[in-house]
């Protein structure tokens, strides 16, 4: 059931910034006549982490090279893979899991 004004995006979005308050004072230690301001301050860190991100984010979810090189072998007859080459990656994959 959808409710309105949540963002349905399921992808978790990092705090990337923390909003600071600054107040022009007056001589007498009292807030001037001008308006309060709002001023955000990113992290070098959170910076570098969308700079990254973003690089992420660019890169396409398939090597479509790759995938069409495999099935050009295959439909070829001539793609070979050892059965220790499978059972080590079905060993690796499942140990990134436990760890992950």
């Amino acid at each position: 059931m959808p409710i309105d004004g949540i963002n349905h995006d399921a992808r978790p979005r990092p705090v990337l910034y923390a909003a600071k308050s600054y107040h022009a004072s007056g001589s007498n230690g009292k807030a001037g006549p001008s308006p309060e301001r709002d001023v955000v301050q990113i992290s070098e860190h959170s910076q570098e982490f969308l700079r990254i991100r973003q690089l992420v984010d660019a890169q396409p979810d398939v090597r479509l090279n790759r995938v069409n090189q495999l099935a050009k072998t295959i439909d070829a007859g001539t793609y070979n893979v050892k059965g220790e080459q499978i059972a080590e990656a079905i060993i690796q994959k499942n140990l990134i899991d436990l760890k992950g």
